[in-house]
C-alpha cells in the first residue's frame, strides 16, 4: 500500500498549527522552524535569445527540528514545488522525470501533473538522532557528506551531487543508518548503512578519519551498490594555498559486460587574498568515462554517482570569486574537458539586497566541437530570489 499521500497530507495538517505556536513572544523550546521561499526564472537559448523558452518555478522549504530530550533530537523537512512554462510543455514526463524517490521510503508525491504546470513535494530529512561526546546515532532519511573537495567527490558514496544543479543547496537524503565514534585527538570513525528495495543499490561502508600535523585524512571501505569501494582523501594547506584531495577505486562484485572498475581521483588547490579574491582549481579524473555530452540528456540530467561524477576523462572546474561589498560578490567559473573541446561557462552575481532576502542572477552556457565546428549547444539564464525566516 502507498502511504506517501497519507504521509504528506498528515504533515501539512500540522504545519499551520507549528508555523502559529513559533512567535517571537511564546516559542516552544521543543520545536525550531526555518526555510525559504524562492522564484526562478529559467531563460533557455541556443544561438540567439530572441528564440527562447522559460520556465518559472516557485519553491519552498520547511525545516523542523524537535528538541525530544537532553541528547536526542528529531529533523523533518520538505521541499515544495511548483514548475510552469514553455520547458515543461516541451518535456515529456516532465513531473514523472522530477518524481523519481529511489529510497525505501517513498516521501516524493505529484500534487499537479500536468502538461505545462507540475506540483511536487519531498520529504528529503527525516530522521532520528542520538548525541553525546562519544557518539552519535542517526536513523532515517539523512544527507551523509563524505566529501571533502568543493567540487567533485568521490568519497561522497551516499549523497552525490550534480554540480549543475546550483538550486538545492541542501542536496537529496539516503535513507539509512549512520553510526559515529568519537575517539581521542580528533580520530573518529563512522559506520553508514543506505537501505534500498533493490539490492544492488545498497550501500555500507565504514570510514576512519584522523589529523596529524594541520592535516585531516580518511580512509574508506565497503559495498557501493554492485561494487567492492577502497578510498580515501586528505585536506590541509601549503604554507597559504589550501590542498585537498580524495579518491575511490570502484571493483565490481561480478564480471559482466555491463560492470566495469573505475578509479575516481579529485584534487582541488585554493587561496583566499587580502583584496578579497577567492581562486580555486580542481581536477577530476575518470579512469573509465562514458564521454556523453547532450545538454538535455547528458550533462544538465546527468544521473551523477560517486562512482561517475562528471561524464568525461579529464575534467578541470576554475573559480574566481570577487566579494564586491559585503553585500554582494561576483563569480566566475568555468569547467573544461579535453574531450569533444567541452566549455562549460558559469559567470554569476549575488546580491544581499536586505535581511533574510537575497536576489541571484547566473548564467551557464555550453559548447563543444560537433562535426562541422564548434558551437554553442544552449545557454540557460536563471533570475533567482529567496526569502528566508
Amino acid at each position: 500500500m502507498n502511504y506517501t499521500k497519507y504521509i504528506f497530507t498528515l504533515f501539512l495538517s500540522f504545519v499551520s498549527i507549528l508555523i502559529d505556536a513559533q512567535t517571537d513572544d511564546s516559542k516552544p523550546s521543543w520545536i525550531e522552524l526555518q526555510g525559504y521561499i524562492k522564484y526562478i526564472q529559467n531563460t533557455t537559448f541556443v544561438h540567439k535569445i530572441d528564440s527562447n523558452a522559460t520556465t518559472n518555478l516557485i519553491h519552498n522549504r520547511l525545516n523542523f527540528k524537535f528538541n525530544i530530550a537532553n541528547k536526542f533530537s528529531a529533523r523533518l523537512e520538505m521541499r515544495n514545488r511548483i514548475f510552469y512554462g514553455e520547458q515543461i510543455e516541451q518535456t515529456p514526463n516532465f513531473g514523472d522525470l522530477i518524481n523519481q524517490d529511489n529510497g525505501f521510503m517513498g516521501l516524493s508525491h505529484l500534487w499537479v501533473n500536468e502538461e505545462s504546470f507540475v506540483a511536487q513535494s519531498t520529504i528529503d530529512r527525516m530522521l532520528l538522532q542520538y548525541s553525546d561526546e562519544k557518539w552519535e546515532v542517526i536513523i532515517g532519511r539523512q544527507r551523509i557528506n563524505w566529501g571533502i573537495n568543493n567540487v567533485w567527490n568521490p568519497n561522497d558514496l551516499f549523497n552525490a551531487f550534480n554540480l549543475l544543479e546550483f538550486d538545492y543547496e541542501e542536496r537529496p537524503g539516503s535513507d539509512a543508518v549512520r553510526i559515529q565514534h568519537n575517539l581521542q585527538h580528533n580520530d573518529s570513525f563512522e559506520l553508514a548503512y543506505k537501505a534500498s528495495k533493490n539490492s544492488d543499490e545498497q550501500i555500507a561502508a565504514l570510514l576512519y578519519k584522523w589529523n596529524r600535523k594541520k592535516y585531516d585524512f580518511q580512509l574508506l571501505s565497503g559495498i557501493y551498490q554492485t561494487d567492492y569501494v577502497v578510498g580515501g582523501g586528505w585536506a590541509g594547506s601549503i604554507k597559504e594555498v589550501g590542498f585537498k584531495g580524495e579518491m575511490s577505486y570502484f571493483i565490481p562484485k561480478q564480471n559482466s559486460l555491463e560492470s566495469s572498475e573505475n578509479f575516481c581521483f579529485s584534487l582541488m588547490v585554493d587561496q583566499t587574498y587580502k583584496n578579497d579574491w577567492y581562486l580555486s582549481l580542481t581536477m577530476l579524473y575518470n579512469s573509465n568515462p562514458t564521454n556523453a555530452f547532450m545538454i538535455n540528456e547528458g550533462i544538465y540530467n546527468f544521473n551523477v554517482s560517486a562512482k561517475m561524477l562528471f561524464p568525461f576523462e579529464y575534467n578541470f572546474h576554475f573559480t574566481a570569486l570577487k566579494t564586491i561589498s559585503p553585500i554582494s560578490s561576483f563569480n566566475f567559473s568555468f569547467i573544461y574537458s579535453p574531450e569533444k573541446n567541452t566549455l562549460i561557462l558559469i559567470p554569476s552575481f549575488a546580491w544581499n539586497v536586505a535581511t533574510n532576502f537575497d536576489l541571484d542572477f547566473m548564467a551557464q552556457s555550453f559548447f563543444a566541437d560537433q562535426a562541422d565546428s564548434y558551437k554553442n549547444l544552449g545557454t540557460n539564464i536563471f533570475i533567482r530570489s529567496r526569502w528566508s525566516f
